[in-house]
């Protein structure tokens, strides 16, 4: 199977120390975690896993659990993720805690992790792969990292050159060891966590009833509100469009002007209320109207308020 990840780590202290007392998980306080995580989805729990079973889950379930110095999520929506494209919802989770995302693939040789401080400060984040190359490299590097970048660990390939000057799986197992505690191969060193004996509760997603899709990054499945919000605050910043799909033709998006036919300095929001016929638009001039409208239509598809909204035939 390989070294695959897609871990979510909320610590109190050091990660390592707090798995290896994690021997039983508080059930209610992780059922309310993965609600707030993805609101108004529909979880089924399944038997319940281990972190050394179920760190990389497929699509379609979750596993969780909340300890006493610790929270921990292996969902499939982190294999292969862009530490920059972590749920601003999920991360908001772990404030006044340590937070770590590990996300690994052997098959692509994808590796991203990251580690924001108690205060929500990024301290460093990586991503990259043979394929892509590096494609995203933040804060400083850290002390595990030195000899990686120093060339210590080329790789040795007899048929052609590798396109990264070390492999991306042998830095993760080191990452994974100095910010998590344990490794996925090799040896164990003393006193390391098993993380077939952490274990976690394990949820069926149900079928998103929204998506926020965003012109730059995943979609985000069933988003809560503050994903949404931090994302329309991004229009202009990192963002062209942002749209909000409730399914069966029913969507807000909002796009930032300059692009795409808009006048510079204003946004253009659109509704579609079920058919093409029933397509509206309003053109506003702050983003602070854009986010008031977002957060209207989250209500229950409200958001029209007093603004003048034209119909439009595409």
């Amino acid at each position: 199977m390989g070294a695959k990840t897609a871990l979510l780590v909320y610590a109190d202290g050091d990660a390592g120390q707090a798995l290896r007392n994690a021997e039983e998980f508080d059930r209610a306080a992780t059922e309310a975690l993965v609600a707030r995580l993805l609101p108004g989805l529909k979880l089924v729990a399944v038997t319940d896993g281990n972190l050394g079973s179920n760190i990389n889950p497929p699509a379609g379930l979750l596993y969780a659990g909340v300890f006493r110095d610790l929270t921990v999520i292996c969902a499939a929506e982190l294999g292969e993720i862009r530490p920059g494209d972590l749920r601003p919802g999920w991360l908001a989770e772990g404030a006044g805690r340590r937070v770590i995302l590990h996300s690994m693939h052997s098959v692509s040789d994808f590796l991203g992790f990251a580690a924001w401080g108690a205060d929500g400060t990024l301290e460093r984040a990586l991503c990259l792969s043979p394929g892509d190359g590096i494609v995203e490299d933040r804060g400083d590097r850290l002390p595990f990292e030195r000899a990686y970048w120093a060339g210590r660990h080329p790789v040795e390939d007899d048929d052609e050159p590798y396109p990264l000057p070390f492999h991306p799986l042998d830095l993760g197992e080191d990452a994974l060891a100095a910010l998590c505690g344990f490794v996925i191969e090799g040896m164990p060193l003393a006193g390391m966590p098993d993380q077939g004996r952490v274990p976690l509760a394990g949820f069926r997603l149900g079928v998103p009833q929204m998506t926020l899709q965003r012109s730059h990054g995943r979609p985000i499945v069933q988003p809560s509100a503050i994903d949404v919000d931090s994302q329309v605050r991004r229009l202009g910043d990192g963002l062209d469009y942002l749209i909000v799909d409730v399914g069966g033709q029913n969507y807000l998006q909002a796009a930032i002007g300059g692009r795409y036919d808009i006048p510079a300095g204003v946004f253009w929001v659109e509704r579609r209320e079920g058919s093409p016929d029933l397509h509206f638009r309003c053109e506003v001039d702050t983003l602070e109207e854009v986010t008031e409208i977002y957060r209207g239509y989250l209500n229950d598809q409200d958001g029209w308020g007093d603004r003048h909204w034209e119909q439009i035939w595409l």
